[in-house]
């Protein structure tokens, strides 16, 4: 059976006249009639009754007539599917983003995004980064953006979307707010609010081990929002990537001897296409991440590098 052959059908239930049929469905009548006489005998008896008043269904043809009406409803709904995933309208697009992330700095993107494909509809998972490239290997979501740390998985595909340094966030007034950069020599022994959610967090505690700083962990929480409120409130410094700090009344300067940073990528899989909202997406991205990055050639270097980025003097 072909959806041709059901369009022929329901086309002569329709006119009740196979001439008629073959004129809605713009072929011949002896084409028509063969293909339903095809299909009779596939479905192992007659449809019609040929009568001088028309044609008129027999039992078998009142039979199938609701199925082959949804079958063809069904099969307009998938075309008129497919037709608006190319025009992208109500596209879904699974995007993934690091949860120690500033939405700030990501968001202008997305609503450039957004202007040039409204009907996209994006669905947007916040999570460490483990557990996006988890769900990104298992097709579960189509794009990523997170800090790689480490060398990427060989099926992953990153390219190069910003970089961020790492901040001393202090609380008002504290006695080292009047520097214009913050060692981290001069912070040992200071109270400390400890990210648990950062994934620099044991590469900046071995940094402090080797150099003999103390760092005391006044309170420690995995949630970015308290962070800063909880430095605001005095009790202790955080560290922070410059564009999760949002505003309020902390003094935020940045972190010397050694610089502290990490790189931001846009992440797909290897061996999975692009869709075409994701493709979008992905090309508009990295268009975008390159007109803003300044001394774009130096920067094109690091595009395919991980994210870890510490910086010794």
């Amino acid at each position: 059976m072909e959806m041709h052959q059901v369009r022929y059908f329901l086309a002569v239930c329709a006119t009740q006249s196979f001439t008629r049929a073959a004129e809605r469905c713009h072929v011949s009548q002896p084409a028509l009639t063969a293909a339903l006489k095809k299909l009779e005998q596939e479905l192992g008896g007659s449809l019609f009754y040929r009568e001088r008043s028309g044609a008129k269904l027999t039992t078998l043809g009142q039979v199938v007539y609701p199925r082959f009406q949804r079958l063809s409803q069904e099969s307009e709904g998938i075309v008129a599917m497919a037709e608006s995933h190319q025009r992208l309208h109500q596209v879904p697009l699974r995007l993934g983003v690091l949860s120690t992330l500033g939405p700030a700095r990501l968001a202008p993107y997305l609503a450039a995004f957004r202007a040039r494909a409204p009907g996209v509809e994006l669905e947007l998972y916040v999570e460490r980064s483990q557990a996006l490239l988890g769900k990104l290997g298992e097709g579960e979501l189509d794009v990523v953006i997170t800090n790689l740390r480490d060398e990427a998985p060989p099926w992953c595909v990153p390219k190069w979307l910003y970089e961020e340094r790492y901040l001393v966030v202090l609380p008002p007034g504290h006695a080292l707010s009047s520097r214009q950069a913050v060692r981290l020599a001069d912070l040992s022994g200071e109270p400390y609010v400890d990210r648990l959610a950062c994934e620099l967090r044991e590469e900046v505690q071995k940094l402090c081990a080797t150099r003999q700083v103390d760092l005391y962990a006044t309170y420690r929480t995995e949630r970015e929002e308290w962070v800063q409120s909880l430095v605001q409130a005095g009790i202790g410094f955080a560290f922070l990537p410059e564009h999760s700090v949002r505003g309020g009344e902390t003094v935020n300067r940045p972190l010397v001897e050694p610089e502290v940073g990490r790189t931001i990528s846009l992440v797909r899989a290897s061996e999975r296409p692009l869709g075409p909202a994701a493709k979008l997406f992905w090309e508009a991205l990295l268009s975008m991440a390159s007109s803003e990055a300044p001394g774009n050639a130096a920067v094109t270097a690091t595009r395919n590098e991980p994210g870890k980025r510490i910086r010794h003097p």
